[in-house]
């Protein structure tokens, strides 16, 4: 079980949050992937503080990418971060043999740790059919690994005390949780021992998560708020909730609320556009870019 020093806990919680994005995958209009913008994107992003990458998750649109692209986009994002922060590959997949491939690969290319997601497509797993997914996939793994818990595009959620069991496993370093259920975000730290990293990736739970004792976040919105992010963090060490409330209040769940309703990778690369980070807001089917009316909204949120 997790155990926190007693005073101030608040604080030695939040001190060591890690901030990461996971970055889009920028592509020309005519749907190719743009490898120059990406790497653009990535030194962008790591100058801006950003405290590691995850490419190829799901505001990547790694489901819609071949094998070939996957492994472009990794060795992009490696070679333009040049050592300065930790690179988490994602590595969806439904099959144990594509999934054990795609994590060498990122060892082969430099990455620094992986993000496994549980089966998606056959419905809800038992907790066995679970663990032994994950177990076949990172038995051996060259790669520390993290669990990734998003049930709402998966079908499934990924049982609690899978995660615990897991834990203990020699790979599994830590889990990102997509959910959005605080329960269960709380379950995992409890369950978990102090050295599992547990990682808040739903934004709109952010300062919660904070105050519950997230190791860290893999926020979409790290791509355009990413001070705003920090500075909530930094609120809660210092004691200041009416600023952190501010923070998630003000600029954080509008922002979210906005991607939840038109999609996670449309509107960052829309609003990356916007900013002038990025040529175009093309995405792949079946996500589908913004249209003139969601435009004038985003405008609106991020100004």
């Amino acid at each position: 079980m997790k155990s926190y020093p007693d005073s101030p806990a608040t604080a030695s919680m939040v001190d060591s949050f890690d901030l990461r994005c996971p970055v889009v995958t920028p592509m020309s209009d005519d749907g190719s992937i743009d490898l120059d913008g990406l790497a653009t994107l990535v030194d962008h992003f790591v100058s801006s503080g950003i405290d590691g990458l995850v490419p190829c998750g799901t505001t990547g649109e790694f489901s819609a990418l071949t094998d070939e692209e996957r492994r472009a986009v990794l060795e992009t994002t490696v070679d333009a971060v040049d050592g300065r922060v930790p690179v988490m590959a994602g590595v969806g997949g439904t099959a144990v043999g594509e999934v054990r491939r795609y994590i060498s690969e990122a060892e082969a290319v430099g990455a620094d740790s992986v993000l496994v997601v549980p089966t998606y497509f056959g419905g809800q797993s038992s907790a066995d059919g679970n663990e032994a997914f994950f177990r076949a996939v990172l038995d051996d793994s060259p790669l520390p690994a993290y669990l990734y818990n998003i049930p709402q595009t998966v079908g499934q959620q990924l049982q609690v005390d899978v995660v615990a069991e897991l834990a203990e496993h020699d790979s599994v370093v830590g889990i990102k949780d997509s959910s959005g259920d605080l329960t269960y975000f709380g379950d995992l730290i409890r369950r978990t021992p102090h050295d599992f990293e547990v990682h808040q990736g739903w934004d709109a739970a952010y300062l919660p998560s904070l105050a519950m004792g997230a190791d860290g976040g893999v926020n979409a919105l790290s791509h355009v708020y990413p001070d705003a992010l920090r500075e909530a963090a930094d609120a809660v060490a210092e004691g200041d909730l009416e600023r952190a409330r501010r923070h998630q209040r003000e600029t954080i769940d509008p922002a979210f609320e906005f991607c939840r309703d038109h999609g996670f990778a449309p509107s960052m690369k829309a609003a990356l556009a916007h900013q002038g980070r990025i040529d175009s807001r093309a995405v792949r089917p079946p996500q589908d870019s913004l249209d003139s009316q969601a435009l004038d909204e985003l405008g609106t949120v991020l100004d």
